[in-house]
Parts: structure tokens; C-alpha cells; sequence
């Protein structure tokens, strides 16, 4: 019987960071996925779509820039570099981001299973057990990075199917909004880039588009240098040390410098809307309604009839739709695939799973559970973002090998003194 050192569950941009960092030769790990092959947000991939969070910041580059991994040497080795250097931008788009992933999938196929959907996992005789649909795996470690859960409004559970979905869905991909009158839940990029997409015909000529948000208007990514101190090793390492009140209040007042929309999408749309309004004409009708909050959803004929309460004037608004897509983002549960072991978990006292400063769960079992996109709550706002899965990916793989691979570390003062 095989015993893998590690097995990662999930292979998204997270998982396939570590397992570009782990050593192939020193380290027998395996990567599964249920997709056939490596995808990132296929039903959200809009030509318009761009990342929030430089090129340099990729699968390996923060903690190892010498990487045969880093997107500087996809971009020679697919023969791009300048030409991309000619573009002088500091981000690149998602259908870029995904290729280079692609590409380091390709590179690492070896370690990385597809087609490989897990159903359960046991604890028995001191290791893993990993029962996916066709094989069973042993593993001493695991890795879990399956991505989370989509957040969907009660009212809005009983009618999901091919007219009411959430946005990371597959009723996406073959959308056709030809002539319908549509409402987009939720003012966060998604839902902004859905909007602009929508307006411009991207699935046929709506009738209609209105979007609402809770939010109390569509507000800006807050990427100021200084805000994105908090996106540093340094901040990250003394933020886990602060009492959990205070890292909860701390997270949610820096809503948007991990949430907000990119200015410059936000200024596009505008500018688009102006000349819309005043000169073109072509449109469909467009509606954007903040402070709104989706309270109930009733069948009208064909359609549906949305109860929608304004939160300025707490009166409530009716909007009949033909379409209801709700960018309404995602929450962190634990996978279902882990309810045979959830029992060995530590939880806090808002029944959260606690998490070590190395990524490792606390458990009643010896065997270590590493968890990526988990931690908000314990690591603060960078956890789910890629601006530091690298550096996460860097202590995990220094604490599975017992050594240092990687420099984590950085002592040297930061510009902002927070902690002392």
C-alpha cells in the first residue's frame, strides 16, 4: 500500500503554487481535482477581466524568483516576454493568469490528478484515506485547498436552476440573455463585470439589466500603497498574534482592500454609461441600485417577482425578472468530504476551525492537516487573496520537509508601525 508524504485536495492556483514549490525528489506528493483538467474561473472568464494584484506576485516568484515556475519564464518560454514588456502593465488579465497556471499544470503533471473527485476522507491506522470515485490514496499529511462554498441568498435556494444561478456556475457559459429583463445580485467585481458584459451584449441584447448591491455604493479596491502594507509577510506574522476580537473587527473594517472593485473598471464603466446616456442610445436599459437588499422571490408567469428592500428608505421594491444572477460571492465551510474526520478539528468559540501560524489545523490526531483559504478569520485579509499564496505555500512546504527551503521571514521594519 502506497503512502504519498502529502496529498492536496483541490488543484486551483493555491494548491498548484505548492506543489510548484514542494521538492520532487525529496517529497511524494499528489494533487487531486474533479475537473478534467487545470481551470480557473471558466464561467468568469471575460476578455475585460483583470487581476487585482501584480504579475510578480504568482505561483512562486515572492519566495523563489529563480523558479523555472515564475510567470517571467512563461512568458520567455512561450516566447512573449517582450512583447508583454511592451504592453507596460502592472497586471494581466485572467485569460493570461489561467494560461500561465495551464502552463505550470502541464509542467507538473506528474504530481497532479484530474479526473479525480474526492468523496471522503478517514482517519485509520495513523494516515489519510482519500476515497475518490475511482481510487482510494493513503497519505501521512494533507493539503486541503478545495476552495469555498457559494454564497447563495435563502430566499433564492429554492429557485436555483437555469434561470436563477450564482455567477460561478455553468449556467454561464451558455447564458442567453436575449430580450430578458435581468437583475445581477451584488456590487463586487463580479457583479460590476457581469453588468458591463451584459450591457454591451456580450449574451445578446437584454431588455434590461439592473444590478443591486447591500453595499452603499460601488466602491473602489483600496490599493494604496499603504494599505497594501497589510499584504506583507510582516504584517500577516504579528496579525496572528493579536486577541481574536480585535482580529475580527480589525478584518471587517479593511472590507475593501481585499473587496472592492478596480478603479479603473469602475472609471471604464462610467465612461461608458456617459457617452450611453448623453450620445448612443444602444444600450439596453440599465439600472444601478445600491443600498438594496434582496429579501424574497416569488414566480410571476415566466419570470419571477423580486421583493427588493431599500435601506435608506426601508420600503420595499418589486422588480419582475426574467433572469437572476447572483454575484453574491462565497462562504467558508468545511468540505463535506472531511465529515468523517470534522470530529479530530479544534474549533473556536464561533464554531471556526483554528488554524497554527504554520497553516496546520489544530486536531486531536498527530497527522497534520494544512489548510489554504481558511484563515481569514486567524491570518487576516490576505488569505484568500493571491497576493500571498506563495509565501504560504513557502511555509508550508518548510514545515512539511522539517527544514527551510524557503526565506519566510522578513524582520526589516515595515513603513507602517502597527504592532511596536
Amino acid at each position: 500500500m502506497k503512502i504519498y508524504d502529502l496529498i492536496g485536495i483541490g488543484i486551483g492556483p493555491f494548491n498548484l503554487s505548492l506543489a510548484a514549490l514542494l521538492p520532487q525528489v525529496e517529497c511524494d506528493a499528489l494533487f487531486l481535482d474533479d475537473k478534467e483538467k487545470f481551470s480557473w474561473h471558466q464561467e468568469l472568464m471575460f476578455e475585460d477581466a483583470s487581476m487585482q494584484t501584480s504579475y510578480l506576485k504568482d505561483l512562486v516568484t515572492p519566495v523563489d524568483p529563480t523558479s523555472q515556475f515564475s510567470f517571467l519564464n512563461y512568458l520567455n518560454d512561450v516566447g512573449q516576454f517582450y512583447h508583454f514588456l511592451n504592453t507596460d502593465r502592472k497586471t494581466i488579465t485572467r485569460i493570461e493568469f489561467e494560461a500561465y497556471c495551464k502552463w505550470v499544470a502541464d509542467k507538473l503533471e506528474n504530481r497532479l490528478e484530474f479526473n479525480s473527485k474526492v468523496k471522503e476522507v478517514n482517519y485509520t491506522h495513523g494516515n489519510f484515506e482519500i476515497i475518490t470515485e475511482n481510487k482510494t490514496f493513503y497519505a501521512n499529511k494533507l493539503c486541503v485547498a478545495s476552495g469555498p462554498k457559494k454564497n447563495i441568498p435563502p430566499c433564492a435556494k429554492p429557485f436555483l436552476g437555469k434561470k436563477i444561478f450564482h455567477a460561478k456556475s455553468k449556467e454561464m457559459l451558455n447564458l442567453d440573455l436575449t430580450d430578458k429583463k435581468v437583475l445581477i445580485v451584488g456590487g463586487g467585481q463580479t457583479g460590476i463585470e457581469i453588468l458591463r458584459n451584459g450591457i454591451k451584449s456580450k449574451w445578446g441584447k437584454a431588455h434590461s439589466i439592473t444590478l443591486i448591491s447591500g453595499r452603499d455604493n460601488l466602491r473602489p479596491l483600496d490599493e494604496g500603497p499603504f494599505t497594501n502594507e497589510v499584504f506583507t509577510p510582516n504584517f500577516v506574522e504579528n496579525f496572528y498574534e493579536l486577541d481574536q476580537v480585535t482580529k475580527d473587527d480589525f478584518t471587517k473594517n479593511l472590507l475593501l482592500a481585499s473587496d472592492g472593485n478596480t478603479p479603473e473598471y469602475l472609471q471604464e464603466l462610467y465612461n461608458e454609461l456617459y457617452l450611453e446616456k448623453f450620445y448612443k442610445d444602444q444600450m439596453p436599459e440599465v439600472k444601478i441600485s445600491p443600498s438594496r437588499w434582496l429579501e424574497d422571490i416569488n414566480p410571476k408567469g415566466d419570470g419571477y417577482e423580486l421583493c427588493i428592500r431599500n435601506l435608506l428608505s426601508h420600503q420595499i421594491e418589486l422588480l419582475d425578472a426574467d433572469i437572476v444572477i447572483m454575484a453574491t460571492g462565497f462562504t467558508r465551510e468545511i468540505p463535506s468530504y472531511l465529515n468523517n474526520i470534522k470530529d479530530y478539528f479544534k474549533y473556536d468559540e464561533n464554531n471556526r476551525i483554528i488554524i497554527k501560524r504554520d497553516y496546520r489545523l489544530e486536531t486531536k490526531i498527530p497527522n497534520t492537516i494544512y489548510a489554504m483559504n481558511f484563515s481569514m478569520h486567524m491570518h487576516g485579509i490576505a488569505d484568500p487573496q493571491t497576493s500571498l499564496m506563495s509565501w504560504r505555500s513557502a511555509i508550508i512546504a518548510n514545515n512539511l520537509m522539517e527544514k527551510e527551503i524557503y526565506k519566510v521571514h522578513q524582520p526589516r521594519a515595515t513603513f507602517l508601525n502597527f504592532f511596536n
